[in-house]
C-alpha cells in the first residue's frame, strides 16, 4: 500500500510538472510570435525541467529571464536544424520521391532529431560556440546510442498516443518530451561528464577543474606540463 501510494504521488509530482512545462513553452511561444517563440521558448522549459529535478520551484520570472537570454542563440542553435529537419519530413512524406531521395531524407531527419532533442540541455550546461552546438549534440547523440534509442522509443510512443488523443496536445504535446528529454539527456551529460572526468584521473599529472571539459565541448582535460624554474644569475 506504501508503495501504490509513493507511486501514486511521483505520478502527480509528474503530470503537475508536465503540465507547468507545457504552460511555460506556450507562453513563450505565443511570446515570440511562434516563429521565433518556439525556440526560446524550448530553451525556457528545458531549464526549468533540469531545475525541477533538482527540486527548485518552476517560476515565470525566472523562465522569462532565460527566454530573453537565450532569444536570439536559440535561433542559431536550433531554427536551422528545425529547418532541416521539416525540409527532410517533407521529401519523406512527397508521394513521388524516389527511395533514392528518401533513404537520405530520412537518415538526416532521424540524426537531426536526436541532435535537437540534446541541444537545449548541450547548450544550457556547456559553454559551446554556438555554431558548434549541433555537432556536439549530434555527437553526444550517437556516443550514448542506448540511452537516445530509448529516448527515441519514448517518443515515438507519445507522438502516437498524441495522434490517436489529439485533445492531449495543448496541455501535455510539449510537456511531457521536455520532461523525459531533460531526464535521459541530463543522465547521458552526467555520464559523459563523469567518463572525462575518470580518464583524467587516470592520466598521471593530469588535472582537472570543475567543468573543464563541458566547458571545451566534451574535450579531454590535457596533463599540464610542469613550468621549469628560472635559471638563478651568478654574480
Amino acid at each position: 500500500m506504501d508503495r501504490l501510494t509513493t507511486a501514486l504521488g511521483t505520478a502527480a509530482e509528474l503530470l503537475l510538472r508536465a503540465l507547468h512545462l507545457q504552460a511555460l513553452w506556450l507562453i513563450g511561444t505565443l511570446a515570440g510570435g511562434v516563429i521565433l517563440g518556439w525556440a526560446p521558448a524550448t530553451m525556457a522549459a528545458a531549464d526549468a525541467a533540469r531545475r525541477a529535478e533538482r527540486g527548485e520551484r518552476i517560476t515565470l520570472r525566472h523562465a522569462a529571464r532565460v527566454w530573453r537570454s537565450t532569444f536570439w542563440r536559440s535561433q542559431v542553435t536550433l531554427g536551422p536544424p528545425a529547418l532541416l529537419l521539416v525540409l527532410g519530413a517533407g521529401a519523406l512524406t512527397e508521394g513521388d520521391a524516389p527511395l533514392a531521395v528518401r533513404l537520405p531524407a530520412g537518415l538526416a531527419a532521424i540524426t537531426l532529431l536526436a541532435a535537437m532533442v540534446h541541444i537545449p540541455l548541450v547548450d544550457l550546461r556547456h559553454r559551446v560556440p554556438a555554431g558548434a552546438v549541433l555537432a556536439r549534440s549530434a555527437l553526444l547523440a550517437l556516443a550514448q546510442a542506448h540511452t537516445t534509442a530509448l529516448l527515441a522509443a519514448v517518443l515515438v510512443l507519445w507522438g502516437a498516443l498524441l495522434l490517436s488523443l489529439p485533445g492531449l496536445i495543448p496541455f501535455l504535446g510539449a510537456g511531457v518530451p521536455l520532461l523525459v528529454s531533460q531526464h535521459l539527456v541530463g543522465r547521458t551529460l552526467d555520464r559523459n561528464e563523469e567518463l572525462l572526468a575518470s580518464e583524467a584521473r587516470e592520466r598521471p599529472g593530469a588535472t582537472t577543474r570543475p567543468g573543464e571539459a563541458a566547458d571545451a565541448g566534451f574535450r579531454r582535460a590535457a596533463p599540464r606540463t610542469p613550468a621549469r624554474a628560472a635559471p638563478v644569475p651568478h654574480p
